[in-house]
């Protein structure tokens, strides 16, 4: 919109024997420093639906903002030492301690009431009881996650995950957490309609189960 209009303008001026106006170049270097500053943000959130917990997030318009910035720190890096100006170690650290509270960010659990009351709430108490865990997956997982699927036109279970018995259950039991209970990229867009209750009890239930480990 700014880069390639500006040059035809230019190339127009050029050749009807104009002056151009320097104007020009200088807007469209300022453009092309911006598209150089937000190159790895932009790779990063097109490779972003691979990670959940930066973008099935409450708060993952804040993530998203914080990965712009640390992109932008890491590409001044690397455009100062190109340009023989030094080297600005800071912006490692400051990238450093964006990155640390991006973690944090993805760590935290949903806004809302404690996770204790929500499970409770679901009449399900908070326990390492594996059964009610599995209730829940048999509900808004094993419609998709089963040798023989119900969804749709859907042939085969999705990275071929089954959760059908207890085993297969408490195996996949830290990818069920980061998948349906830290992030809700799992159900994808809720399609079975996973309460925020079951998604409480996940968390304490695998909470509780590292404790007794």
């Amino acid at each position: 919109l700014i880069i390639i209009p500006n040059q035809k303008t230019v190339v127009a001026d050029l050749k009807a024997g104009r002056s151009p106006s320097p104007e020009f170049g200088r807007i469209g270097k300022l453009r092309s420093t911006h598209n150089n500053y937000l190159t790895l943000p932009v790779i990063f959130l097109m490779l972003s639906n691979h990670y959940p917990l930066a973008f099935a997030t409450e708060y993952n318009w804040l993530i998203c903002a914080l990965v712009f910035l640390m992109g932008v720190t890491i590409r001044h890096y690397f455009n100062t030492v190109h340009a023989r100006k030094g080297h600005p170690h800071w912006t490692w650290a400051l990238t450093a301690l964006i990155f640390i509270l991006i973690m944090w960010l993805s760590a935290l659990a949903p806004p809302g009431s404690s996770d204790e009351s929500l499970a409770e709430a679901a009449g399900r108490q908070p326990t390492t009881d594996l059964a009610a865990l599995h209730s829940i997956v048999e509900t808004r997982c094993t419609v998709c996650h089963s040798r023989t699927t119900s969804w749709g036109t859907m042939q085969w279970p999705p990275k071929n995950i089954i959760l059908e018995t207890d085993d297969q259950v408490l195996q996949l039991a830290r990818e069920i957490y980061l998948q349906s209970g830290m992030s809700d990229a799992m159900p994808p867009a809720n399609l079975t309609n996973m309460l925020p209750s079951e998604r409480a009890f996940v968390r304490t239930w695998h909470q509780n189960l590292r404790n007794d480990e």
